[in-house]
């Protein structure tokens, strides 16, 4: 496991709608010791920043499958309320991911993304190919399957049970394609989706095989309890005053819109807490806080790295009208 990793990298650098059981969860984990083991990067980089690695810095996000095995789900709110997200392994069930997956890379392929030189499901991209500037798309109700692990299925039952209520996701679905050299910048959720309740759930499921090179997932520990965060840049809706154009400058580095830095070294220098990640598998999910910054690694890979983000919150609080709806407005006429 990437704890492993971490550790050699730091010494030598300063489809059912029913709940997973525990036999389901177990399957998964069987599958997942069964594959290769990830190189090991001489570098951690984001954004073409060199991280600090030491163990004050930089760390495994912890695993709160066994608590999901045994249904303590007082457990899973208690520590998702002190550590601000959640990894849930093999929620999902493998072969519907990699169903979905299969979806968006025939897509890629279409548009010649991926280099016709190799099998398609090894993904790798064709020179300069990316969809955007930090990988995202909008799924825009093309990918059945997608949807189908993101909205329905298991995921919406883990929800029902952790809200203890009825849940209600998102119309809108976030797709993340992130080719070679990308990256995601520091962020909260909230800014980008705040004007209903804020106490919803970010979910992010990657959809192929993500290791330290191909630019996982990484949240800034506990984070979402920062009180200058959440009284200050957290209270910023990037679709007003004129966010999306106004240049900042923060960290030594300069852009727009609603990231809160460029720099993740200097994010973590700034608030004294670890960036945290691991190392994923199709049916992994990672559940957070809209309070909790985040980011990735950079993807030092030749593969597209896929996945999606869904938001739920409890059927009965208050949504926001951007995300909502057969066309989701998103951005483009929310100001």
């Amino acid at each position: 496991m990437v704890r492993d990793l971490l550790a050699r990298l730091t010494s030598s650098s300063p489809t059912t709608s029913a709940p997973p059981t525990a036999q389901h969860l177990e399957a998964n984990r069987t599958e997942r010791s069964t594959t290769t083991e990830a190189r090991v990067p001489s570098t951690l980089t984001s954004l073409g920043v060199r991280l600090d690695t030491a163990p004050s810095a930089f760390g495994e996000l912890r695993d709160s499958t066994p608590d999901l095995e045994r249904n303590r789900m007082d457990e899973l709110r208690r520590r998702y309320a002190d550590e601000g997200y959640l990894l849930l392994r093999g929620l999902l069930a493998r072969v519907d991911v990699e169903a979905a997956a299969a979806q968006v890379v025939e897509s890629l392929a279409a548009r010649g993304l991926v280099d016709p030189r190799f099998e398609r499901s090894e993904r790798i991209a064709a020179r300069r190919a990316r969809v955007s500037t930090f990988g995202f798309e909008a799924e825009d109700r093309r990918f059945e399957q997608v949807r189908s692990i993101a909205l329905a299925g298991r995921m919406r039952a883990f929800y029902e049970r952790f809200f203890d209520a009825p849940p209600r996701a998102f119309d809108y679905v976030w797709l993340r394609l992130m080719a070679p050299k990308q990256a995601t910048p520091p962020h909260c959720d909230i800014v980008y989706m705040g004007r209903g309740t804020h106490d919803f759930c970010s979910t992010w499921i990657p959809l192929t095989p993500v290791d330290l090179d191909d630019g996982p997932l990484m949240v800034l520990e506990r984070s979402h309890r920062v009180e200058r965060l959440r009284e200050g840049y957290a209270r910023m809706d990037v679709d007003k005053d004129g966010n999306w154009r106004r240049v900042k400058l923060r960290h030594g580095r300069f852009f727009r819109g609603g990231d809160y830095s460029r720099n993740p070294r200097k994010v973590r220098s700034e608030f004294g807490l670890r960036w945290l990640t691991s190392e994923f598998e199709p049916g992994d999910v990672v559940v957070f806080s809209p309070f909790t910054m985040h980011a990735s690694l950079d993807n030092r890979s030749r593969r597209f790295r896929i996945s999606v983000d869904a938001r739920y919150q409890r059927a009965s609080d208050p949504i926001d009208e951007r995300w909502v709806g057969e066309n989701p407005i998103a951005h483009s006429r929310a100001e």
